[in-house]
């Protein structure tokens, strides 16, 4: 019989204690694998979603802030900007496409973002190439078009009304006066375009024209002369920096390079996260390596009489030393393949759920390069795991162990 069919033989003898071994190295490893890929896939999309655009222009205040909420939609907006400047951008023979944004209005806690059409343009679904489901795009005021993921948390329809609410939050503080009717409903495109609802620009211009009853009036105010933010795309990536300078300098606004804001948040708040998970990943992959050691270590004494037995026949003590490395090996490595299997599969259920309520599509059975490295070093964890077992096998004594049984 081979060392690999007899390593076998004794890992199915004591099938409960081999079960529970390679669960435990499978838990640590898919723990490890579900970090790697929910961090790395939620980068990418906040990366992807930062690149789609060389600019964001808002009002003085963070820019960070400023990109998260023109293009995720998870910040406050800092105020709004004169519509002079989106004025001066159009004119600007080095920009190839600016948008403004209008925000400050929800619905039921979702925002109502008031731009252009040109919005959607350059943006590809996850699914198709028409970025409208059913219905059409809007084409005036408070006609609104409605993200995948509003549609599914509100169940909205084709030519039904809906009230708009003054705030970035969720408010009671309804534009009653101001009704919005849906002509259409957006693909999914598995970003921050899911979370919102998005109409023409001068609707807002037109809401905040005629303020409510108990919505006080500011003299010399004019909503039509005031913008939230701007998405810009230059013909020529490498302006931006320019532009941004100049901007802050010489501009009542803030502008930002989406790309450098994210990579910052990354690194401040994602990347410690993420390895302070990965180190407890690893812990529990250490706990399951010595729990191999421990499993191997008392198995050494119940086969002390079939260890005695396979030198007798002939096996030297290399041979011993090599079986219960091998044991190890089998272990981990089932540990490892289970775990791939547990964390990709997991990722695989875990994926509606991050389209529906992250806006995040998972690519579940996708490996990351480092995977590999981690699947190789938690099987090498187990294998060395294994030589203290192994050691004590190949020093046993043939003839009092023997005699003793």
């Amino acid at each position: 019989m081979s060392d690999i069919k007899l390593a076998l033989a004794y890992l199915r003898s004591r099938i409960l204690v081999t079960v529970l071994t390679v669960l435990a190295v499978s838990l640590g490893l898919a723990l490890g694998t579900i970090v790697l890929s929910l961090s790395r896939q939620a980068s990418d999309s906040l990366r992807k979603d930062a690149g789609f655009w060389d600019m964001v222009v808002g009002a003085k205040g963070s820019p960070l802030q400023i990109v998260l909420n023109g293009l995720y939609y998870l910040e406050p907006p800092t105020g709004n900007i004169d519509v002079a400047l989106w004025e001066k951008l159009k004119r600007d023979p080095a920009v190839a496409t600016v948008v403004p944004m209008n925000m400050g209005d929800n619905y039921l806690g979702r925002p109502i973002v008031c731009t252009l059409p040109a919005f959607f343009d350059g943006r590809q679904p996850i699914y198709g190439h028409s970025i409208i489901a059913s219905g059409r795009q809007f084409s005036k005021p408070f006609e609104v078009v409605i993200g995948a993921e509003v549609a599914r948390e509100h169940h909205l329809k084709l030519g039904q009304q809906i009230i708009g609410a003054h705030g970035w939050a969720l408010s009671d503080d309804w534009h009653k006066d101001f009704p919005y009717t849906v002509v259409g409903f957006l693909a999914p495109f598995g970003n921050s375009v899911d979370r919102a609802i998005y109409t023409d620009y001068h609707s807002s211009w037109i809401v905040h024209s005629h303020p409510d009853a108990d919505e006080p009036v500011v003299a010399g105010h004019d909503p039509t002369k005031e913008i939230t933010t701007l998405l810009v795309r230059f013909h020529q990536t490498g302006r931006r920096l320019t532009y941004i300078q100049d901007i802050r300098l010489h501009e009542n606004a803030m502008a930002a390079n989406p790309v450098d804001e994210i990579e910052t948040l990354g690194n401040t708040l994602m990347a410690p996260l993420q390895g302070v998970l990965l180190i407890v990943a690893y812990v529990v992959v250490f706990v399951s390596a010595l729990f191999i050691l421990v499993t191997l270590y008392m198995t050494i004494y119940q086969r002390r009489r079939d260890l005695s037995i396979l030198r007798s026949l002939g096996a030297t003590r290399f041979n011993i030393f090599s079986l219960i490395t091998l044991e190890a090996a089998l272990l981990s490595g089932l540990g490892v393949i289970a775990g791939w299997l547990l964390g990709h599969g997991a990722l695989g259920a875990m994926s509606p759920f991050c389209l529906a309520r992250y806006g995040i599509p998972l690519a579940a059975w996708f490996m990351q390069p480092i995977e590999f490295q981690i699947a190789v070093s938690v099987w090498v964890m187990g294998i060395l795991a294994g030589l203290l077992p192994a050691i004590m096998a190949y020093r046993l004594p043939v003839a009092d162990s023997l005699q003793n049984e």
